[in-house]
This record gives C-alpha cells, sequence and structure tokens, in this order.
C-alpha cells in the first residue's frame, strides 16, 4: 500500500520521486490494478476462497456487494508517510456464477469503482485519483476434480481466469497487459465445520510505481497467493474466518488479509453477508482494513433423482433404501423390523427374546432369566424361602419375618435380649444392664463400673482400693494425713503434728474452730486447723464427699441459731475451695442447737456443743470430682 524506496524492513524509507526530479514534473500515473481482493463467485462454502466446491448443475448465483477499503495506496519519503495516493476506496463488485455441468462452474467479476480520496501528491509524480471507473473485470472456469457430494473424501478444485485491462489508468484500475489467475482449491467437511485452503497465482506484466537509480522496492506484478478458511455448514445463520497471504515475485514486500465474516439466508434463494478484517504488511494494494457487505440470489435447481439402489441381499445395501428385504432373516421386513440386523421374534417386531418371557433383549434387565413383564423380565427370588423377595429382604440369604425386614430375632448369648439392644451380645446378663452380666474381676464386692480399682481388692469404703502405706511408716495410707512422707503414727503418719485424724465416718479435730461472736467470720487461730483439713482432703482422693456440719448450743432462738450454723459450715466450706479441694466434694449443713454432744446447762457443755464437724460419706453415696 506505499509508494517509494524501502529499507530491508517493510516500510518506505526514501521516495524514489524525490530524487528524480524529470520524472516529479510528470502528471502521467503509473498504469496498473490496484484493487487486490478477488471474491469467490459461486462461495458455496467461503464468499472469498475457493476451497475446491462447485455449483451443481444448473445452479447459479448473482451477487452484489459494496466495498470499502482504507489506505489501499500511500507515499513514503525518506522512511516517513507523505501522503496518501488514495486514502478511502469505495465501489461495488458484481459477481455471478453458473453450474454448466456438475463438474464445471463459470463465474465472473465486475468492479465498480464509486468513488475514491487521497492527497494532493502531483507534485511527486502522482495525479489524484480519478473517483469513478470500472475495475479490473475477469472470468473464470472452475473444474471440480473430486466432489464430496459424489462420494469422494474431500473437495478438489482447479481454477482457470484471466482479469481483463478494460479499467481506468487514472482510477488505479487498469493493468497494462492481461492478467492470468490460476488456482487450486480443496475443502473438507468435518461435522457443522468445513475447512479448506487455496494456491494460486496473478501472473501479469511488472510495473515499477517509482524508479530511481537506487534499488527498487515498489513494484506490482506477478504473485503468489496462500489462502486457508474455516465455514460452518449449518442452515440460516453461517460464519466464516479466512486469511490469504500475497507473496510478490516482484520487488515488492510480502502482505496478507484476514477476513471474518457471516450470512444468513432467507429460505433457499435469498441471502446477506458481511465481511471485513485487517490488512497486513505494505505492498501496494493491501488496505488497513477493508469492509464489504452485500445480497445474493441463487436459483437452486432441483438435483436429478439419484439412481435407485440395489436392493440384493447378496450384495451391500442401505437398510431404509431396501424396506422389503430382511436381512437378519427373522421374517420380519427391514421396513418393520426394529431389530433389523438381529435375528428376532416377530411377535416382537423383529426384535430377541433370550429366555423366551416376552420382554425382547433390549428392555429385559435380566436377559439371560425368564420373568415378568411387570418386573422388567426378571423373575421373582426369596432366596432364603421366608416369604419376602430379595429386593425387599435386608436379610436375604437369611430366614426371617417380615416385621423385621426379612431378618431374624438373634440373641447369640441367649439372655432374652436380642443382639442389636444387647450391649454384651456374646455374654448373658440381665435387661436391666442392656444384656451385660455383672463383673468384680477382683472379687472385692465392688462391680468394676464403680471399683477405683477393678484389677485389685479392696474394702468398699476406700471404693475397691487396697489399703497401702505408699510411704513406709507403718501408717496405712487410708488413715495417714501424709501418705507420700514418712512420719510418725503419733502424727498420723505425718512428721509434724497434726490437728486432724481420719476415721471411717468422720475427719476428727483435735481443736476447734472459731468464729467472732455471733458471725460466721472464721478467727484466725483456725487457719492451720483448717489448712490441715485441706491437706488430708486433697491427699485422699477416695474420700469422695464431706459434709461441713455447723453446731451451735440452745442459747437464743432456734432458727437464728441455725441460719448462724448454715453460714459458718459454709465459710469453713469456702475456706477449704480456697485451699484447693474441688467444691464438688463439699457441702455445707447447719444444724444449729438439734445435734448437741453436752449439756446445755453449763457453760463447758454449750461450748462443747458449738463445733464443727466434718463428716465422710460412703463410696455408694454422693460422689465428686477429686481434686
Amino acid at each position: 500500500r506505499a509508494l517509494g524506496r524501502r529499507r530491508p524492513r517493510a516500510g518506505l524509507a526514501a521516495a524514489a520521486l524525490a530524487a528524480a526530479p524529470a520524472l516529479a514534473q510528470t502528471t502521467a500515473a503509473p498504469s496498473f490494478e490496484l484493487e487486490q481482493l478477488t471474491l469467490n463467485p459461486g462461495a458455496q462454502a467461503s464468499l472469498w476462497l475457493g476451497t475446491g466446491d462447485v455449483l451443481r448443475e444448473h445452479d447459479f448465483r448473482v451477487a452484489l456487494a459494496a466495498h470499502e477499503e482504507r489506505s489501499p495506496l500511500l507515499f513514503f519519503q525518506d522512511g516517513k508517510r507523505a501522503g496518501a495516493v488514495v486514502s478511502n476506496r469505495f465501489g461495488l463488485h458484481l459477481t455471478g456464477a453458473y453450474g454448466v455441468f456438475s463438474w464445471l462452474e463459470l463465474g465472473l467479476q465486475l468492479p465498480l469503482i464509486l468513488a475514491q480520496s487521497g492527497d494532493d501528491v502531483s507534485a511527486q509524480g502522482y495525479a489524484r485519483a480519478q473517483s469513478f471507473s470500472l475495475g479490473t473485470p475477469s472470468v473464470q472456469a472452475r473444474f471440480g476434480v473430486l466432489r464430496e457430494r459424489d462420494g469422494a473424501p474431500l473437495d478438489l478444485g482447479v481454477q482457470a481466469g484471466v482479469g481483463l485491462p478494460l479499467g481506468s489508468a487514472q482510477a488505479y484500475a487498469k493493468d497494462s497487459t492481461v492478467s492470468f489467475l490460476p488456482r487450486l482449491g480443496a475443502g473438507k467437511t468435518l461435522g457443522f465445520l468445513r475447512v479448506g485452503a487455496e494456491v494460486g497465482a496473478t501472473v501479469k506484466g511488472a510495473t515499477t510505481l517509482s524508479s530511481s537509480t537506487q534499488r527498487v522496492a515498489d513494484q506490482v506484478g506477478t504473485a503468489l497467493t496462500f489462502g486457508l478458511a474455516v465455514t460452518t455448514t449449518n442452515t440460516g445463520l453461517r460464519g466464516e474466518l479466512s486469511g490469504r497471504a500475497l507473496v510478490p515475485v516482484t520487488a515488492a514486500p510480502a502482505a496478507g488479509e484476514l477476513l471474518a465474516g457471516a450470512r444468513y439466508a432467507f429460505g433457499s434463494l435469498v441471502e446477506v453477508f458481511a465481511l471485513g478484517g485487517p490488512g497486513f504488511g505494505s505492498s501496494p494494494g493491501t488496505p488497513a482494513f477493508r469492509v464489504l457487505a452485500g445480497l445474493s440470489v441463487g436459483g437452486l435447481a432441483p438435483p436429478p433423482p439419484p439412481p435407485g439402489p440395489v436392493c440384493d441381499e447378496s450384495r451391500p445395501y442401505e437398510l431404509l433404501a431396501c424396506p422389503q428385504l430382511d436381512r437378519d432373516g427373522d421374517g420380519v421386513p427391514n421396513g418393520i423390523d426394529r431389530c433389523p440386523s438381529v435375528k428376532g421374534d416377530a411377535a416382537l417386531a423383529g426384535c430377541p427374546d433370550t429366555d423366551a418371557d416376552g420382554v425382547e433383549d433390549g428392555k429385559d434387565a435380566c436377559p439371560a432369566e425368564k420373568g415378568l413383564p411387570e418386573r422388567q423380565g426378571c423373575p421373582v427370588r426369596d432366596s432364603d424361602g421366608d416369604g419376602l423377595e430379595d429386593g425387599k429382604d435386608a436379610c436375604p440369604a437369611e430366614k426371617g419375618l417380615p416385621e423385621r425386614q426379612g431378618c431374624p430375632v438373634r440373641d447369640s448369648d441367649g439372655d432374652g435380649l436380642e443382639d442389636g439392644r444387647d450391649a454384651c451380645p456374646a455374654e448373658k446378663g440381665p435387661p436391666e444392664r442392656q444384656g451385660c452380666p455383672p463383673r468384680d474381676t477382683d472379687g472385692d464386692g465392688l462391680e468394676d463400673g464403680v471399683d477405683a480399682c477393678p484389677a485389685q481388692a479392696g474394702p468398699v469404703e476406700r471404693k475397691g482400693c487396697p489399703v497401702r502405706d505408699s510411704d513406709g511408716d507403718g501408717v496405712p495410707d487410708d488413715v495417714d494425713n501424709c501418705p507420700a512422707e514418712k512420719g510418725t503414727s503419733e502424727n498420723q503418719g505425718c512428721a509434724a503434728k497434726q490437728l486432724v485424724v481420719i476415721t471411717k465416718t468422720k475427719l476428727v479435730i483435735k481443736d476447734k474452730v472459731f468464729f467472732a461472736t455471733g458471725k460466721s467470720d472464721i478467727l484466725s487461730q483456725s487457719f492451720e486447723l483448717l489448712a490441715q483439713v485441706a491437706d488430708v482432703l486433697k491427699s485422699h482422693p477416695e474420700i469422695s464427699h464431706v459434709q461441713v456440719e455447723g453446731h451451735t448450743d440452745n442459747v437464743g432462738k432456734d432458727d437464728t441459731n441455725r441460719k448462724l450454723s448454715q453460714a459458718r459450715a459454709e465459710s469453713v466450706r469456702n475456706f477449704l475451695v480456697m485451699h484447693g479441694v474441688g467444691p464438688g466434694r463439699l457441702t455445707a449443713r447447719g444444724f444449729g442447737p438439734e445435734r448437741p454432744i453436752d449439756t446445755n446447762r453449763t457453760e463447758a457443755g454449750r461450748a462443747n456443743n458449738r463445733r464443727v464437724e466434718f463428716t465422710v460419706e460412703s463410696p455408694a453415696g454422693a460422689s465428686g470430682p477429686t481434686p
């Protein structure tokens, strides 16, 4: 699309006309055809390229397309664009094709230039392009060597064409000689797509568009063409993507174009279409972009009726073409045989029934076993004979009861509790224990579930754990205030003097717990005593629960004394909890004057009745977490 001298890359560097003043004085334009676009008049597949397809005999197609192209001819000077000889070209393309025979198609193309625009480059020797002119008409003949519609693997066509120099040189639309347009096209239909290729040439005399004493790089003339196309084969709206490369034989650079298009048919006679896309390279005549759209009319002559099929069982034939024959030999003609290639039963429209149950094999879920139609040809099965068929029997291999979905009642240990609800199905046990027997592994009278030491015999009061003397001081652990520390029996197993003695029912304290008069506040002189009580409980987790009891004398109102004793018992409990005893191991209860241990008639007796006691509950009683 450029005039001027080129460097080795695409693009022009120095205009030859600038180096040739004599040539710059002329206004005569070189005679050459600028247009590179040639359409496919028959357009069976691609609107642009011939892919081996030819019209059927007596078919025709006539099309008219409006065409615009941008910047097909530019002028470069010193490697820079100096102007556009033709910046826009608008015209029409009239094409026509006719199928003379099934293997021969004749075609015609008649381009018409309606308007052109460009810059004034007359100073460089180029007149402004003429706006209305005939282009270069061409006629062609395409021969269908191979045709898919005749059973060939692809379409293959050879084309011979000529371009006639009838246009106008002032419109850049006339070659100086006749041009020859040989083409070879091939195409293959692949489902809804068709792919095709075209190779060819444009053979004509070379014309130099600018000249100088340096190397010429902008000639037009003979060039080779290579094209590829992909189109859709559906009816109605169809698509196309095509590309063509131009490789000049003359001193000009290669170029190419890529066009995408669509076409829509209204019935079998009228079609609208459009194509558009960019050009690549700077060869004269290659536009920056072109677009065309048009309308075609085609009269489709009905194809001659195909020869009748050869309906002979001794020769290959199409099933649908020979409905009267019987390919599988079952006595049912092909036309009404639903299984024409497999010998079958006439009662089942020619389809086989291997197990003879009245259900054809193709619909029989059990084709090798005689069954019932309502069971899709499968028999009723009751493997265990319990009256419940296998498909509904949860235990098809074991005889059982209908209410148990065909499964039997199982009681493996014979304890009257079926296995599904028996926690110990292999051991006989009472229902209240979910079928498990009572276990006392160590034989100490405590079941393993409540025995803290199920493998070692021990007294009940120690929750089944044996009496131990961990520190070897001769004081058993259960009454040793310091079971991990060696001591003396006088100090209850501790090295220091103890104020607490462990018995089976109580923690006996050797001192009193003192409170502020009439209050529940613990006096500091009792802190050491209560701290020892906390230490003993923490050292003896087997003492699961202790009740802290508050008692008073009978002086004052009973209700007031009970409230005071309850408050004091709770104060002691809180002290023990603060010193690390688990709260779940302790309860507090105030009895007021209800449980005296001495007379209330003397001051000494009343002092004895005002007390705090620690009662140890039995292992079977309340239980709580240990520290």
